[in-house]
């Protein structure tokens, strides 16, 4: 199984938390278009095979772009590519942006998956967050999704908001539930470095984050979403009627994909590699083409490590006899090892297999650090 990933850069303007590449300079759409063009040529070679499983429009704001040039896009895969007719097909979009006719024809090119970035259902925290649509917009870009035939339709919400009011972010879960989706990502407010967030906490014109907080409502996310049918695979992913994110649980699972675009990362099951963050510089790495963005080669060590952090966020946790086949015995050992290292209640051991408990989720990055080698 194998993914593409396509990063679209473009912003109307950047979200107070975003750390993500992208820029407000949408007249650039062109040259970037013409950029990625070539770059699908020139990375034929990359995957170990071009039958594709899923196909994934990410940014940025990838519905910024026209129907023909998202068109155009799909049309150049599909010629070098074998897509999966049975595969899933995403592109992320903002409410604000979805009318009936556009979703209408994001179906019409075989884009089976949406993912909608709400973050909230209070207009408050949506000029907190420095996002362009409202409450309102929201539910409707939902109803609009369904109508227009979408049957698989995500979104996403933040919790965490320290000015946030007592109940708010119940009430954003339960407006979710209501709503005709298939899928919930949801993702604790945090401050990444050279955000606005960051530079506003940064010179105390905002408090810090709240971490005491962030877990208070992580568990009732939780507590909420099993009332509702909504199983937690992932640590900030939840699914119902089976209708997990194929092409996010194939890198949970570190199954190849191609990354195109300014920042977009690449795994070929033995490195990695990552474009450079600026739209110029990519511009002028395809036209000559050299690359200037940066790659590793994956050590044991490495893969190991990998397998237990990406291994931990899921449901189905890591295995010990896995870690052997993998890795070699040894790994395996330094794992039981470390283990004992790890608190009790973060975690549960049915036979050989590791699973985080509710607790130990929240705290999944640490203990994943605990395990490493």
């Amino acid at each position: 199984m194998s993914g593409i990933y396509i990063h679209v850069p473009f912003c109307r303007r950047k979200c107070i938390y975003c750390a993500f590449y992208s820029i407000a300079l949408v007249s650039r759409k062109q040259d970037y278009l013409d950029a990625l063009n070539c770059e699908i040529e020139q990375t034929l070679n990359y995957l170990p095979s071009r039958a594709i499983d899923t196909v994934y429009f990410g940014g940025g704001t990838p519905t910024l772009l026209s129907i023909s040039e998202i068109e155009n896009i799909i049309t150049k895969i599909r010629r070098h590519y074998t897509l999966n007719p049975e595969g899933e097909f995403t592109i992320e979009a903002n409410p604000e942006q979805l009318s009936k006719s556009y979703l209408q024809d994001l179906l019409s090119l075989g884009i089976n998956r949406i993912s909608i970035g709400i973050q909230s259902f209070s207009d408050k925290n949506l000029r907190f967050l420095g996002r362009r649509h409202n409450a309102d917009e929201a539910r409707e870009a939902v109803s609009y999704a369904l109508a227009a035939g979408f049957d698989n339709i995500s979104i996403d919400l933040i919790y965490g908001i320290a000015q946030r009011q007592a109940g708010e972010w119940e009430k954003d879960v339960r407006t979710a539930m209501e709503l005709p989706i298939t899928h919930l990502s949801c993702y604790a407010l945090t401050k990444e470095e050279n955000t606005l967030l960051w530079r506003k906490i940064h010179r105390h014109e905002l408090p810090d984050m709240d971490e005491d907080l962030a877990n208070r409502e992580f568990h009732q996310l939780l507590q909420i979403c099993r009332e509702n049918g909504f199983l937690q695979y992932e640590i900030s992913n939840f699914a119902r009627n089976g209708m997990v994110s194929q092409h996010n649980s194939a890198y949970w699972e570190r199954k190849p994909y191609l990354g195109l675009g300014p920042s977009a990362h690449s795994y070929d099951g033995h490195s990695r590699r990552w474009n450079v963050c600026d739209l110029q510089q990519y511009i002028d790495d395809i036209a000559s083409g050299t690359f200037s963005g940066d790659s590793e080669i994956l050590s044991i060590d490495d893969q190991y490590n990998e397998y237990v952090m990406l291994g931990l966020r899921t449901n189905h946790g890591i295995k010990l006899a896995q870690i052997t086949e993998l890795f070699g015995e040894k790994y395996r050992q330094l794992a039981e090892a470390q283990l004992l290292q790890v608190n009790p209640d973060h975690y549960h051991r049915n036979g050989d297999r590791i699973v985080l408990t509710d607790e130990g989720k929240f705290f999944a990055d640490g203990i994943a650090g605990q395990l490493f080698n």
